[in-house]
């Protein structure tokens, strides 16, 4: 008799794709018929970090949703961030990532900033309504450069370093040319995890919101050398250059870009004569190209 009697709900179960079973109490508690429940992946992550820029994914996995919709709430304020696919806040940083047929509901959050950090609620407007806290925290770009990357203490099992940036230590351009700085670290044991170049204290980097930068690097066994490239310079281009390695010290030079053609191919030509320390291996012309083709556009 139950084995018919369950027979009888497994084809019933079959024949109404929009219900489901159900058990009671665990596994020896009574079944019954009811629509499907939806409920979270307990697998995925629900605690991000990341730096100041980047773009943070938070996931959410729904399994069971049926006609039921995701909401992506921001926590201190509920404030509704998405709904479903469609992005219900006037910051448009925020939105959702959903592939027809999966369960995943990703919250994308584009150039996170510090004051992005918080707890992020998924929810599905089931009944009752169920939801999932996810936390990110964004940690300030800036301050971080300024714990990771300040010079550590001497230490002898590092071995020793010395770090220079070729040429005088202070450069005269003409407003719309190029400027080109050259940082040599030497050491006797390791090389150093990074090298970092800074304007002042703002970091220079392929992406910055200057443009026209590029950095080149190259390894040998005893040095590292990192070549700074910045295309059409402008007078706020003037200023403190740092050279900074992780865990060696820092090379600073003073650059002034000026309307001055004489001084700046003065200054120029005694840069040019200290350059010639070490031949940097040829350049890629499509490098040169992109680096010169506003200049080259502007004349």
């Amino acid at each position: 008799m139950a084995a018919s009697r369950f027979s009888f709900v497994i084809c019933l179960v079959l024949a109404c794709p929009g219900v489901a079973l159900h058990r009671r109490g665990g596994g020896s508690g009574a079944w019954w018929l009811a629509p499907p429940r939806p409920y979270f992946t307990t697998t995925t992550p629900t605690n991000f970090t990341v730096i100041s820029g980047q773009t943070a994914y938070l996931p959410c996995r729904v399994h069971m949703l049926g006609e039921r919709s995701v909401t992506w709430m921001r926590g201190r304020d509920l404030h509704i961030l998405t709904v479903g696919d469609l992005t219900y806040s006037a910051d448009d940083r925020f939105q959702v990532l959903h592939t027809p047929e999966t369960d995943d509901w990703t919250l994308q959050v584009l150039f996170t900033k510090p004051w992005d950090t918080g707890t992020y609620k998924c929810q599905v407007n089931s009944h009752p309504k169920i939801f999932r806290d996810v936390y990110l925290s964004v940690m300030d770009k800036h301050r971080l450069d300024h714990h990771m990357y300040k010079v550590p203490p001497s230490d002898p099992d590092q071995g020793e370093y010395g770090t220079r940036i070729l040429g005088t230590e202070s450069r005269y351009l003409q407003a719309g040319s190029s400027l080109v700085l050259e940082c040599v670290v030497t050491y006797t044991s390791h090389p150093p995890p990074a090298l970092l170049w800074y304007h002042y204290n703002t970091r220079l980097d392929y992406d910055s919101p200057r443009g026209g930068i590029a950095i080149m690097i190259e390894k040998t066994t005893d040095q590292t050398t990192s070549r700074l490239l910045l295309s059409t310079v402008r007078t706020t281009d003037s200023g403190n250059y740092t050279c900074t390695p992780i865990n060696a010290p820092p090379a600073s030079v003073s650059v002034h870009v000026t309307t001055d053609e004489r001084q700046a191919a003065v200054q120029l030509g005694g840069y040019s004569a200290a350059h010639t320390h070490r031949p940097w291996p040829p350049t890629s012309p499509i490098i040169l190209m992109a680096l010169l083709w506003p200049s080259l556009t502007l004349s």
